[in-house]
């Protein structure tokens, strides 16, 4: 098991929730310049994108309660704030029903000593999700552990399919396993399985029956 550190909800309570550390391949860098940090969307898009952090924290923000799961087998709820991929997708240009046939490749920031970080999640259950550009947890920045400045979830995907500190995203219609996803043996698909997790904000295990996402507690 990965070591564990102390997280405090909103209301002020306390868990234990393992480090991701762990499962963040590429490392997360020592900082980020974020003056010129900037979130491209590329590839089989009308209108590529480039956003600064502030044109991204100026688009029309959402906030949602919502459960993401490791695939450590450990679960935590927050409150995650950031832009919804269909918004994104629309400012590119991209009409609903040819997204639905792409896949959206994920690349970080990376670091000198291990590169980039990689994984394709299909479009098609992304938008069927409510997937969102996520900048802010629990009403504070995100960290650089966490992903900082901005980082893609799907909530039906284990966390390993979500890529921390982006630095684009390309709609292509290739689907494959990156480098880290395929040295680490982890499935391409990456949906939530039903099966026994640790529920780090309840405290208990708790069995999961349904595949995707964790909505029922």
């Amino acid at each position: 098991m990965p070591a564990s550190h102390v997280c405090i909800t909103r209301d002020g309570r306390r868990f234990e929730k393992p480090s991701s550390l762990l499962y963040y391949q590429d490392g997360p860098p020592t900082s980020v310049d974020i003056q010129s940090w900037r979130l491209r969307l590329i590839g089989q898009v009308p209108r590529p994108l480039e956003l600064s952090y502030p044109q991204l924290l100026d688009l029309p923000p959402v906030t949602e309660s919502r459960r993401a799961v490791c695939i450590c087998n450990w679960s935590v709820r927050h409150e995650y704030t950031g832009v919804r991929l269909a918004h994104v997708l629309e400012m590119a240009g991209l009409d609903r029903p040819r997204a639905d046939a792409l896949m959206l490749l994920q690349t970080s920031i990376g670091t000198p000593e291990k590169g980039q970080y990689q994984s394709t999640v299909p479009l098609q259950t992304a938008l069927q999700r409510n997937a969102m550009i996520c900048y802010a947890i629990d009403g504070a920045p995100l960290s650089l552990e966490r992903g900082y400045p901005a980082r893609f979830i799907d909530f039906g995907l284990y966390l390993y399919k979500c890529v921390k500190g982006l630095s684009s995203l390309e709609v292509t219609p290739e689907y494959r396993l990156s480098y880290w996803e395929e040295r680490a043996g982890w499935p391409l698909d990456g949906t939530i399985r039903p099966k026994r997790y640790w529920f780090c904000d309840l405290k208990e295990r708790r069995y999961v029956e349904k595949e995707g996402e964790i909505d029922e507690f």
